[in-house]
């Protein structure tokens, strides 16, 4: 019985660990994808947004011409994953 009980009590130490790390898998702020958006010529931000499930953000906003871009930064590098203009 007792080895039973450390090995769900292990089993469940590893499984809040995934959870945790998942949980805290962001690690770049938002003042910080603001910034490189800006750094990147958007000068208008018209939305900031975190995706959970990609752990990604998305960064809309227009340049100085008008031209809508479309910005994904992954959220635990701070890489540019995608940046397109329309």
């Amino acid at each position: 019985m007792r080895r039973l009980t450390v090995v769900l009590g292990l089993a469940a130490c590893t499984t809040l660990g995934v959870l945790s790390a998942t949980a805290y898998a962001q690690s770049i702020s938002i003042e910080k994808v603001r910034q490189m958006a800006f750094d990147r010529g958007i000068v208008d931000l018209e939305e900031i947004e975190y995706k959970r499930r990609r752990n990604i953000w998305k960064v809309e906003g227009e340049d100085a011409r008008g031209d809508d871009i479309e910005m994904h930064v992954d959220a635990t590098t701070g890489r540019v994953i995608k940046m397109e203009r329309d």
